[in-house]
């Protein structure tokens, strides 16, 4: 594993030694628990590499206690009360060494993908994709305008056609008590007429 880390990450020496010191952790054969912390404080040393680590290796990060603190009961167990076996003490083992793996496997993907931003960075690519972010942003914005403003100017003409169908409607309204006032008016005339023209002449006597 050291060659292929070394090539990769030249660029970041604190990186490679946190890097080696958690494998030594995982491949010595009589590892111990300061091993283990000698590596977790050279991560640290790391700040932008953590950031960029995913739920597991902090999931495992916490769980670390869990076999660390049963592998001395179950060794207490086996060797002293004599009501334990060794099978206990090598699954705890096997769950460290799991964990441990799992964190260190998150800390080098972490780092190249960091390596990978700063090479993106350095040729241009970064800006490039952020500059077509913020056009296709405003180019959002503009048609989120013309929307507004055709909505506005499709209300404006609804509101003036209502207008003119109100205005013809109560001129059209107008123009029918108009006609039906004079019809009223002729047939109240002709009415008259026919009256007076039926009617008896006065008859006038002396005395």
């Amino acid at each position: 594993f050291a060659i292929p880390l070394a090539i990769r990450l030249y660029r970041y020496p604190s990186v490679l030694a946190a890097t080696f010191q958690l494998l030594a952790s995982i491949f010595q054969p009589t590892t111990t628990v300061h091993t283990l912390t000698l590596a977790l404080h050279l991560t640290v040393l790391n700040p932008r590499t953590i950031v960029r680590m995913r739920d597991p290796s902090l999931i495992s990060f916490f769980a670390l206690p869990v076999p660390i603190l049963l592998f001395v009961t179950f060794h207490r167990m086996w060797l002293v009360t004599g009501n334990g076996n060794p099978n206990y003490i090598y699954f705890q083992c096997f769950a460290y060494g799991m964990f441990v793996t799992i964190i260190s496997m998150e800390f080098v993907t972490a780092t190249v993908k960091r390596d990978k931003v700063r090479r993106m960075m350095e040729k241009g690519s970064v800006k490039k994709i952020l500059d077509e972010m913020k056009e296709k942003e405003e180019a959002d914005d503009e048609d989120k305008e013309v929307t507004e403003n055709g909505t506005e100017e499709v209300g404006a003409v609804v509101d003036k056609v209502d207008d003119q169908n109100g205005d013809t409607t109560e001129e059209a309204g107008e123009d029918d008590n108009g006609d039906d006032g004079e019809e009223s008016a002729e047939d109240a005339g002709s009415v008259s007429d026919d009256v007076e023209d039926g009617a008896p002449e006065p008859v006038v006597v002396f005395v």
